[in-house]
Formats: C-alpha cells, structure tokens, sequence
C-alpha cells in the first residue's frame, strides 16, 4: 500500500524535491522518462541523467541523490549485473528502483533479490506509477 495523500504533503512540506539521478543510455528513452516523472499535479522530483554507468557511478560517489532510475539494458553492462554495479558504489545508502523493457522474470527476480527497490517496465508503466514507485522508495527506503 503506497503512502497517503497526508504523508505525501508531509513530505513535501518537510523535504527539499527529491534528486532522482536516471542512468539511460538512450537519450530519447531518458527525455521521455524525465518528462514523465517532472510532470505531474504536484511534482516532488528533480531529475539527473547520466548515459554511461562510470559516469552514474561517480555522480553517486557524491552526496545529493535521493533514488536512482536505472535501467538494465546499458552500453557497458546488461541485466542484473547493471544493478550489482550500481548497488556496490550505493551500498544500501540508496533505493535503486528500475525501469527496463527487460520483461523477464528471472532478470526481475535476481534484481528484486539483490535489492533494488522496484522494478517497472518501459511502455508498461504510466508516469503516475513512475512517480509513485520514485516516491515510494525514498519514503520507505530504511536510513542508515
């Protein structure tokens, strides 16, 4: 069950937008995604993009990311191991919610095992969902 309309404006009154660094190698892919996820009625969220792993993976050597968008199907890596990566720089200091067009079972399976905090299919997701699973993750993601 995802939070209530009072913990959404409780959050938002309380927290600055959260920072939502996308990792997409695909630049019209990552144009829609930020689109989808910065429009809305009442937008929490700002979006980085980054379109290499190395690059995502120093970006969040720095603080200031809130959740990562990942998607699996990236130049240098593909899959479950695209999520390993990510995790090892993130550890469990942030939710890693993915959205891939990768609609296999086995590949969701081992990424929800090895902690990402969702995982949504491209095409098969609406953008309410999109912000929703975003914010639900950072909300309910444990602090260290």
């Amino acid at each position: 069950m995802g939070p209530t309309c009072i913990e959404r404006a409780a959050y938002k009154s309380a927290s600055p937008a959260i920072r939502v660094l996308l990792v997409e190698d695909d630049a019209d892919s990552a144009d829609l995604t930020r689109f989808q996820i910065i429009t809305g009625r009442d937008t929490l969220f700002n979006v980085e993009w980054e379109n290499h792993l190395e690059k995502a993976m120093s970006r969040l050597a720095k603080p200031g990311i809130h959740v990562v968008l990942l998607d699996l199907g990236m130049e240098e890596l593909h899959g479950y191991k695209t999520h390993l990566a990510i995790n090892a720089v993130v550890g469990k200091t942030i939710p890693i919610v993915i959205l891939t067009s990768d609609e296999s079972p086995i590949s969701r399976n081992i990424t929800l095992d090895t902690g990402a905090a969702g995982y949504m299919i491209k095409g098969k997701t609406s953008p309410v969902e999109l912000r929703e699973g975003l914010y639900e993750a950072v909300v309910r993601w444990p602090q260290p």
